[in-house]
């Protein structure tokens, strides 16, 4: 700015001066320096005031969805109403907080001349998984004589999601020989009413067409419609976001387990089993079993965003949250941790029927207590899967033969 003013005074002392000597002077070579350098003020001056007037900057990307480590291409507009040449513009776009870490702003230095719009792509490669906003694209402006110069900020808002990358499982073995859960079919529970065998009480996550009105009518709560075959995969996923769970830990195990969850939930997606999603970030996540194509992007769109910022214990949150599910859904539960709250937790789940996969990620080589852990659960029942960084890679099968 400093800079700016002395500039600022230089060209008026500089229009001045010639004044003064082609009034002392004169003679056409006086004068016509003068009127030269007055010609020169006239040009910065309109240069100056309308350097932003007649400015328009705006962005596009290609793509507002992306997997882990896509790149992408940035599309900038600056475009101007007339085409009287004004000076070059330095562009610079600021990174979201992200990735400042790992990219630098892309700058670069236009010289439009007498083009009224210029188009510049940029490249941000390899981005991570997440929610990214792309706001503020700062210009700097000058005149060609270096005598003046103004930058404003424009706020353009962009956003895109970063869905985690997911591997290719062939098998997950989610049955355990109980009567609901273990029979793959691809077509939700039946609506037919001659399969109606009884009435039981509403529980959450129940359909509306499921609802039996006349009963539900004589004053008793909500009943639902039970139905002769009741068989399906369904499966609810318990997913670790808490910041005790992973405060001291790798921040790639958290990425690891994402991962992983995004594997599961594809596999599930992709066999036709309803699923849904429970975790606790800043804000409650819960997403009530569904198998459609919206539900499954819902469930990616949640898988993106979310971060290790839960507050409470995640044990308090499975042990209250999954009784409330029907018994014979398959609980798949994410966690690094093996806590005796937790481990407490999974063993009562498991006691009152449920069927429990509990999917331990871990950095480190598995210790005795750790050992013994998952023998208890194993013990009782809970199907456990350890997960180490290396091991996913080749992960392919999960349980069975």
């Amino acid at each position: 700015m400093k800079q700016q003013k002395y500039a600022k005074l230089k060209i008026l002392a500089l229009l001045g001066i010639t004044y003064v000597f082609a009034k002392f002077q004169g003679g056409f070579a006086s004068w016509f320096l003068f009127y030269s350098c007055l010609t020169l003020v006239c040009y910065v001056l309109v240069t100056y005031l309308l350097m932003f007037t007649t400015l328009e900057v705006s962005r596009t990307v290609n793509r507002d969805r992306l997997q882990d480590g896509d790149d992408l291409t940035v599309t900038l507009r600056v475009k101007r109403k007339i085409w009287f040449p004004l000076g070059w513009n330095l562009v610079v776009e600021p990174l979201p907080d992200k990735l400042a870490g790992y990219y630098e702003p892309h700058r670069q230095l236009l010289f439009p001349w007498f083009r009224r719009e210029v188009i510049l792509h940029y490249v941000i490669p390899r981005v991570p998984r997440g929610y990214y906003q792309l706001t503020d694209c700062v210009v700097t402006a000058g005149d060609y004589f270096g005598f003046v110069q103004r930058q404003k900020t424009f706020t353009i808002r962009n956003e895109f999601l970063v869905y985690p990358a997911h591997r290719q499982i062939t098998h997950w073995s989610t049955g355990d020989g109980r009567i609901s859960g273990n029979m793959n079919v691809s077509h939700r529970w039946s609506d037919d009413v001659a399969a109606v065998r009884g009435v039981r009480d509403y529980q959450r996550g129940d359909r509306l067409s499921q609802i039996h009105w006349k009963a539900s009518a004589h004053g008793m709560g909500l009943k639902t419609k039970e139905f002769e075959h009741q068989a399906t995969n369904q499966m609810i996923f318990f997913f670790d976001a808490s910041q005790d769970s992973y405060r001291g830990r790798d921040a790639e195990l958290f990425e690891l387990a994402v991962k992983l969850t995004a594997s599961l939930v594809y596999y599930a997606s992709r066999m036709q089993y309803p699923y849904g999603l429970i975790a606790h970030e800043r804000k409650r996540i819960a997403i009530p079993p569904g198998n459609t194509q919206t539900h499954f992007f819902r469930t990616f769109d949640q898988l993106a965003r979310i971060m290790p910022e839960g507050e409470n214990p995640f044990a308090q949150a499975v042990s209250r949250e999954a009784v409330e599910f029907p018994i014979g859904l398959t609980l798949a539960v994410i966690t690094p941790t093996l806590n005796k709250t937790l481990i407490t937790s999974l063993v009562q789940l498991s006691r009152t029927g449920r069927n429990v996969h509990l999917f331990w990620m871990h950095d480190h080589q598995i210790r005795e207590e750790e050992r013994r852990a998952l023998l208890l659960l194993a013990g009782s029942k809970v199907t456990c899967e350890s997960v180490h960084p290396s091991q996913y890679e080749q992960l392919k099968r999960i349980g069975g033969a």
